[in-house]
């Protein structure tokens, strides 16, 4: 069975917390450490700084190219701690083939008076990024992890608070939706809702008022409604989107997706995703 990764490891909070950490550290691992005998290659301490600089910032420049790319593959696709192990070794190994690759082909002749192949300076180059990099993943990882376990200790608490202290509903046939924290945000009757879209921490709830389809942003997640909800007519059918079932008036295949149409033309389609197709068609057959 393969385990996942936390949403929180890919996101903007993470990676921008990653970039700085990584910044900061490299900066400091090359002042003090002077790895691939860089000290060396310049003749003034302020050149050393300047050179330390431009290659803590081509580092970065890498790892936010990568964490982009992860970022946007992550909406489509779940990633695996294999996964995600193998994407690291591979901002690694890059890095670390740029830093040998520059000097023995950019700086021949410099590489060369000193007998810096290669394979020797990728050797080191490996060494040095893989230092650089892990700590502040690891450190990063260690504190993202930790700040999400204090969130769901809060919603977990907030959870028992509110079933020990019953909330008094606004109306027995109303959906009401509450934020993390256990307070009511919006009470719609159920006709009302069409469906519900994931946004990194916060839900969007689209609903049709007057005439017109308005969205509450809400901060809260898909996981959350879906369990609160889940005998309600709210069914998750995508990794980002919970459809209200009473609402969906045809199913339809486009391009080889599913796609859950609500007879209105401003409401869009919305995509059924492979793991949750069976369950979302058992609820259309029984509806």
């Amino acid at each position: 069975m393969r385990h996942y990764i936390p949403q929180y490891f890919n996101s903007k909070q993470n990676v921008i917390l990653l970039l700085w950490v990584t910044l900061v550290f490299g900066e400091l691992f090359i002042l003090f450490f002077q790895p691939m005998e860089s000290r060396t290659w310049v003749e003034s301490d302020w050149a050393f700084l300047l050179w330390a600089t431009i290659i803590v910032l081509v580092a970065v420049g890498g790892i936010a190219v990568s964490r982009t790319i992860m970022y946007h593959y992550a909406k489509k696709h779940r990633i695996s701690y294999l996964d995600f192990a193998i994407w690291v070794l591979g901002e690694v190994s890059a890095i670390s083939f740029f830093y040998a690759f520059f000097p023995t082909v950019v700086m021949r002749s410099f590489s060369m008076e000193r007998g810096l192949t290669l394979f020797y300076l990728y050797k080191e180059a490996l060494m040095a990024t893989t230092f650089t990099l892990l700590i502040p993943y690891l450190i990063v990882i260690l504190w993202t992890g930790l700040k999400d376990r204090d969130a769901q200790i809060l919603k977990l608490t907030a959870k028992l608070k509110q079933a020990q202290e019953p909330v008094e509903e606004v109306q027995p046939e109303m959906f009401n939706f509450y934020d993390e924290r256990g307070e009511l945000k919006l009470s719609v009757k159920p006709e009302m809702v069409y469906y519900i879209e994931s946004a990194d921490n916060y839900v969007q709830i689209y609903y049709m008022n007057l005439g017109k389809l308005e969205k509450l942003m809400l901060r809260n997640s898909l996981k959350n409604i879906e369990w609160r909800f889940h005998d309600k007519g709210l069914v998750r059918c995508h990794r980002s989107y919970i459809v209200n079932m009473s609402q969906v008036k045809m199913f339809k295949r486009q391009d080889g997706e599913v796609i859950l149409e609500f007879g209105n033309e401003r409401i869009p389609g919305i995509p059924v995703s492979k793991g949750f197709g069976e369950s979302v068609l058992s609820k259309l057959v029984e509806s």
